[in-house]
């Protein structure tokens, strides 16, 4: 018998659709077309020396823009970085904080689930809610900690 899914999971699209769809979501960032769910983090690794141009969604999060992800790229900005983002069409300097405190991320997490209703939240949180209700703070926490579920807080 499988073991049951958890209450929340981090949700990953197929890397080969990634491949396709970034270039098309870097282009509509650059140019302004993305709306206001979009932007783009411009930035070089620090262990490989090389420049990133990652497309990403965001959320504006007590009026600052945080990007929620579990992506090895996180790493990045732990400590805080200073990098380039592009946003509503204009690349401009920003500094990036890593976010992992797991409370601090499950609170945020709830309270967006909340605000967006599941449904939205798993398309715009890149998640999968396996429960027909809000998952409650222990059950986010859980998948905060398992997932390494993570913010980043970008100030342009």
């Amino acid at each position: 018998m499988a073991a049951p899914r958890p209450a929340l999971e981090r949700r990953h699209p197929p890397t080969v659709l990634m491949k396709v769809v970034n270039p098309v979501v870097r282009r509509l960032a650059a140019r302004g077309k993305a709306g206001d769910t979009l932007l783009i983090l411009h930035f070089t690794g620090r262990k490989s020396g090389r420049p990133f141009d990652v497309p990403a969604g965001y959320h504006l999060v007590d009026g600052r823009v945080t990007v929620f992800t579990n992506s090895g790229w996180r790493h990045n900005f732990a400590g805080g970085r200073d990098i380039h983002v592009t946003l509503h069409g204009a690349r401009r300097p920003a500094r990036a904080v890593l976010v992992a405190e797991p409370d601090e991320v499950t609170t945020v997490y709830r309270g967006l689930i909340t605000e967006l209703g599941p449904a939205k939240a798993q398309r715009r949180l890149g998640i999968r809610i396996n429960v027909d209700r809000v998952p409650s703070y222990d059950e986010i926490r859980e998948a905060v900690t398992a997932s390494g579920l993570s913010m980043i807080h970008v100030t342009p």
